[in-house]
């Protein structure tokens, strides 16, 4: 590897609005200074000029990451199936868990790939962890019956819509999103959660009018005629460039073991672009080591539509709409701004903002 100077501030000029600082860019010493004194003055640790990899605590040590088969993921499950990781001398275990962000913000794992929708409320009420490496657009669509006359979120107005992960959670903060978008009153939305398995039947019964749901859950029912989708994160025009799934890291983790955290974090990058290149490849990949699941063709279309080569000043753009959208709708403390919330929240990694010296 190529031997790189970590300048003390760099992690924290990463941070900042402006453009964050890339391998072989010099940083500038004013701002750099006072995002330093910035820290200092909360308290946060600094990482010292003549910090290697070596001293940072987790080396030599297992990365835990949490995992499953969502194609969501597909970026740092390739990495593995690659030998990214191990490549770059790190020991990486997957961990299968149902509470992700209990567990990634209780330091159960150091990192985890999710949505933005779902993971940033219980950051800003306390979980342990900070957002920072793009992975890809799309993932969620408003869907209704096929043969309805539903064409717009209007039309659903003083009807049942379903969400599948339950109120509060990624699919409720999504369809918050599209109504407040269209300018549509949540409050005439009767919001319904609904088990996945049952969705289509609901939906055929009357019971629901609409559902919100993944794009992959809804590709084999999308496929047979059934449903279609009204509204989308993945297709829309004022959603489809936005980063849906973004890798968090512990907080703790990152800030005691930054290139560490970098290094991860370029190898879900890499994982992310192989997927960008070759789908139908790496979708055989994945499902020969059993983490894809479904009809190989629809899910290799699947991957072509979401858009794998998002880069972290797509993330920045996307978490700071969140924030405003998530303030508007009451999802968080509106009395802070959305800069302030950006600076604790958003640490970028694995596009060369933290450089990595041995």
């Amino acid at each position: 590897m190529k031997n790189k100077k970590l300048l003390a501030a760099l992690l924290i000029a990463s941070i900042s609005l402006t453009a964050c600082v890339k391998n072989g860019e010099d940083a500038q010493t004013e701002t750099n200074t006072d995002s330093s004194q910035e820290q200092a003055s909360q308290g946060e640790s600094l990482v010292d000029k003549e910090h290697s990899i070596k001293d940072e605590p987790r080396y030599g040590s297992k990365i835990r990451i949490g995992f499953d088969g969502d194609l969501c993921i597909a970026g740092q499950n390739i990495a593995e199936i690659e030998g990214y990781y191990k490549e770059k001398g790190l020991d990486v275990e997957f961990v299968n868990i149902k509470q992700g962000k209990d567990a990634l913000g209780t330091g159960q794992i150091d990192a985890m790939t999710g949505e933005f929708g779902g993971l940033l409320v219980p950051a800003t009420k306390g979980l342990n962890y900070v957002f920072s490496t793009s992975n890809h657009s799309g993932c969620k669509s408003l869907y209704v019956l096929d043969e309805s006359s539903y064409k717009e979120t209007k039309d659903l107005e003083n009807e049942a819509v379903a969400v599948t992960n339950g109120i509060g959670n990624s699919g409720h903060n999504t369809l918050l999103r599209f109504l407040s978008q269209d300018g549509i009153d949540s409050n005439k939305i009767n919001v319904k959660p609904v088990d996945a398995s049952a969705v289509i039947q609901s939906l055929e019964s009357g019971e629901i009018k609409g559902a919100v749901l993944d794009d992959q859950f809804a590709q084999e029912f999308l496929q047979a005629g059934k449903i279609r989708p009204i509204r989308s994160l993945t297709t829309d025009e004022d959603f489809k460039n936005e980063v849906c799934c973004v890798t968090a890291f512990n907080r703790d983790f990152v800030d005691q073991n930054p290139m560490i955290a970098e290094l991860v974090a370029e190898q879900i990058v890499r994982g992310s672009h192989y997927v960008a290149d070759n789908p139908e490849e790496a979708l055989k990949k994945l499902q020969d080591n059993n983490l894809a699941a479904g009809d190989p063709e629809v899910a290799t279309e699947l991957l072509k539509t979401y858009d794998y080569s998002l880069d972290n000043e797509a993330g920045l753009e996307t978490i700071r709409a969140y924030f405003d959208d998530y303030k508007k709708l009451g999802l968080i403390d509106d009395s802070k701004s959305t800069d302030d919330y950006i600076k604790e929240y958003w640490r970028p990694l694995g596009n060369g903002e933290v450089e990595v010296v041995e």
